[in-house]
């Protein structure tokens, strides 16, 4: 059951967060134009497909310098911004590499650009560089954050390696989708669910947000097993929503996955446990392509029979349960620990 305090505490950061980032936006649509006019309408596609977002992993800033018993000041809020606009531009990278079509309910930022000037290899080349930028203006807003030095370095290496880590976990999930003959195992996925999610999604987020509130290494620790922990559920469940989830509720494709083969939990699980005729049909349409209503329900029914969305489900509650585990033996107060309770039961009972 979602534990409620958190709701209300999204909501009250929500509005804070939200009208510091509508400033930068406009502060970084300035900043192009300055140098051309002809970029203005690239940075504001960037700036729209920051709009529709949860802000999840600003708030995690945020409350992460909570912890620590402080109130957030606007420099706290301005850094935190920084995973927002990170999570924009990774994001556009990430739908270029999986083809997607959709985010958020609207079409991806290469897709749109390419359909504004007829032009496919113009929409991924200028989603490419956007993708860039946004993760530059990302460190920037750290950087130039009203800070000691000390603390800004910190804070600076540790998002830093937050992006680094988020790349080498997309390195492993492409390689391992394009080495087909290769069975890649459950460990291999994890690796990518933690690389690639939980370190950007909760985990850098809330360290952050720590760290710019001088927390301590117990603490920092402490939120690493949190936050691993969680990161890995929540992809798992946003791997289950990607297959079997809603599109009017998601935003997102619901046979993109399918499309394109991604290694998850559901299809590493079905591929193992299929029957013979399960195994040619999987070969056979799996990462095939663009397939038939007809084609994606039958992956779908494989999924359901292998027992592979039951597993995916059941790794999915263990490693919820490791991250609410984790969260008695922080160094916080008992009412943040009903806040990182409520996230953890928000990342996985979400439908979008």
């Amino acid at each position: 059951m979602l534990v409620s305090p958190f709701k209300s505490y999204l909501q009250e950061s929500i509005e804070a967060i939200q009208n510091a980032l509508t400033a930068f936006e406009q502060t970084a649509e300035q900043e192009i134009e300055a140098v051309s006019p002809l970029l203005l309408h690239l940075v504001k596609t960037f700036n729209e497909a920051n709009t529709g977002g949860k802000r999840l992993r600003a708030v995690l800033v945020k409350l992460g310098y909570e912890l620590n018993q402080l109130t957030a000041t606007k420099d706290v809020i301005h850094a935190a911004l920084a995973f927002e606009v990170f999570q924009t531009a990774i994001l556009v990278h990430d739908d270029i590499i999986d083809q997607s079509p959709l985010r958020r309910g609207k079409p991806t930022v290469h897709k749109a650009l390419a359909a504004q000037h007829g032009a496919y290899h113009y929409g991924v080349a200028q989603g490419i560089c956007l993708g860039d930028i946004g993760m530059f203006w990302a460190m920037r807003l750290i950087g130039e954050s009203n800070f000691s030095d000390s603390v800004r370095i910190k804070a600076v290496n540790s998002f830093l390696n937050t992006i680094l880590y988020t790349g080498i976990g997309e390195l492993l999930d492409v390689e391992l989708s394009m080495q087909k003959q290769v069975q890649a195992t459950e460990n291999e996925v994890v690796k990518i669910y933690l690389h690639k999610t939980a370190h950007y999604t909760i985990t850098g987020a809330l360290q952050l947000g720590a760290i710019l509130g001088n927390g301590s290494e117990e603490l920092l620790a402490g939120l690493k097993e949190y936050g691993d922990n969680l990161g890995i559920a929540f992809q798992i469940h946003d791997d289950i929503l990607g297959v079997f989830g809603d599109e009017a509720e998601t935003g997102k494709s619901a046979s993109s996955d399918i499309e394109e083969g991604k290694i998850t939990l559901l299809s590493i699980f079905a591929q193992q446990h299929a029957n013979e005729l399960e195994k040619q049909f999987l070969k056979e349409y799996y990462g095939s392509g663009v397939l038939t209503t007809t084609e994606l329900a039958k992956v779908r029914q494989v999924f359901v029979a292998t027992g592979a969305l039951a597993y995916a489900e059941k790794v999915r509650e263990n490693y919820l349960q490791k991250a609410l585990s984790s969260i008695e033996k922080l160094p916080i107060t008992a009412t943040h620990k009903a806040l990182l309770e409520g996230i953890a039961y928000l990342m996985v009972e979400r439908k979008s």
